[in-house]
């Protein structure tokens, strides 16, 4: 029987991504760490493992923890770790894959996203898939890259790493962010298209906000929405690449501890909603009156306010959104507010709510699952027993 591979069996390929990540040439980083070029060349390659003091030497010139690299410690605490973060990483990082037909590789990314934004179980369904994908699209954009349809299969690639964006932060694997997010800006440039141009930087933007770098997202989203309009003109997919900029701009103006600044910024941005609606959901970014509405509970459920949150959701209806992570986000963020103003039945009734929509989402969530603990612990209704038994659900220890 084969041996199993152990954690650190990959060390070459989490060195690679984490150089890469920092922006970092080979030199440098083997300067730093005291060992030669080429050594640290095959360690990437996986034709050399390193020892334990080479180990720390690279994690102190990468600045991660020697357990980034050996595979025992994630970088990011967002999601549960899982081995299908891994899996991505070394399909970004280790080649291979087909060139394969684009009407077959447009056909299999957009697979995936319909999966990823319409269905409940979208981890379980979407991961085991997408190793593959990301090899066939490089080995796809290597292989025609002198191909008059070259465009065309850098189009499919900027959105395979749009998904990926979502993807990686949500298993786990921000440190992933940055990485595709470059891969989606250079496939969009190929396309010579300014709305994928706007799409990957908007990808990049939010990647920025969970590196919590506010005002390099402001910055950035306020300068993309500008050139979308310039370079596009004013088309319902070009407003509404706008708006979605703004509402990143305005998450970041919020996270900053600036929420009056992000009040303003939605108040500018409900109207382009309007002019947006028949452009339908451009770059996969879902925005329109709904994504407003569920931005600015966001900013209230920031700042404190879980009766004006509660006051806006009151007026959106989710029933008909074609995306279940709207949904689930806004079961969730109902089920904050209520945690906020203590009232424990509302929210467990909303935590059930957000199983329902999406059990998978719950699972990788923390932020419920601190939720459920709290339920757990301080609740002395009838309701306890329902709240531990959905935290037996999700594996919670009480």
């Amino acid at each position: 029987m084969a041996k199993a591979p152990r954690p650190n069996d990959d060390i070459g390929a989490r060195v690679r991504l984490h150089r890469e990540r920092s922006g970092k040439s080979q030199a440098v980083v083997a300067g730093l760490a005291g060992i030669s070029e080429d050594y640290l060349g095959q360690i990437e390659r996986g034709r050399k493992r390193p020892s334990a003091c080479v180990i720390q030497a690279l994690a102190a010139a990468l600045r991660v923890q020697s357990g980034v690299l050996l595979g025992d410690v994630f970088t990011d605490t967002a999601a549960p770790a899982t081995g299908g973060g891994d899996r991505l990483a070394l399909a970004l990082m280790s080649g291979g894959g087909e060139v394969v037909d684009l009407p077959e590789l447009a056909t299999r990314m957009q697979s995936a996203w319909t999966t990823w934004q319409s269905s409940g179980h979208r981890y379980s369904e979407v991961l085991p898939v997408l190793p593959a994908l990301i090899r066939d699209t490089e080995a796809t954009l290597r292989g025609r890259r002198h191909d008059p349809e070259h465009h065309k299969v850098a189009a499919v690639a900027s959105d395979l790493y749009g998904l990926l964006r979502t993807v990686t932060r949500r298993v786990g694997r921000s440190d992933l962010s940055y990485l595709v997010a470059d891969r989606g800006l250079r496939a969009a440039e190929d396309t010579d298209d300014p709305i994928r141009h706007a799409v990957a930087r908007w990808n990049l933007g939010h990647t920025l906000l969970i590196s919590n770098e506010h005002e390099a997202a402001i910055e950035l989203a306020t300068h993309a929405a500008a050139i979308v309009l310039a370079e596009a003109g004013a088309t319902p997919a070009a407003i509404a690449m706008t708006g979605a900029l703004e509402l990143v701009a305005a998450m970041a103006e919020a996270r900053a501890g600036r929420l009056w600044a992000a009040r303003e910024r939605l108040n500018k941005v409900r109207p382009v909603a309007v002019l947006a609606s028949p452009a339908g959901n451009v770059g996969h970014t879902m925005f329109g009156a709904l994504n407003v509405g569920l931005h600015a509970i966001a900013i209230e459920l920031q700042a404190g306010d879980a009766i004006e949150a509660l006051r806006i959701a009151e007026h959106l209806d989710t029933s008909e959104c074609p995306s279940v992570e709207r949904r689930f986000t806004f079961a969730l963020d109902l089920a904050r507010a209520y945690e906020l103003r203590r009232q424990e039945t509302g929210t467990l009734l909303h935590l059930l709510d957000a199983e329902q929509v999406a059990p998978e989402d719950l699972q990788y969530n923390l932020a419920a699952h601190d939720m459920v603990r709290r339920l757990v612990q301080g609740t002395r209704s009838p309701m306890r027993s329902q709240a531990v038994q959905l935290a037996d659900r999700l594996g919670i220890p009480v």
